[in-house]
């Protein structure tokens, strides 16, 4: 999960968004983004969803590609 935080928080920089535009634009107080990124909260799944939705990526595809990194198998749906 640490490592979601990091990307977003690397994704904002990135981007030039601040914490306060990527409040409004997510929902998300200014002041729980701040603890999120400075380790001090812990972020639930719909929270990191809603940041990285503002900032244009896809937590989903962040966790699959992370689990292949550490030879992690993925379930993959048939069909």
């Amino acid at each position: 999960m640490q490592e979601l935080v990091s990307r977003i928080k690397k994704e904002r920089i990135q981007q030039k968004v601040t914490m306060e535009e990527l409040s409004l634009k997510s929902g998300v107080s200014q002041k729980h983004i701040s603890n999120i990124e400075n380790g001090k909260a812990v972020p639930t799944v719909e929270t990191l969803e809603k940041l990285a939705q503002v900032l244009g990526f896809d937590i989903a595809l962040h966790l699959k590609v992370h689990k292949a990194a550490k030879g992690e198998k993925t379930k993959r749906g048939g069909g």
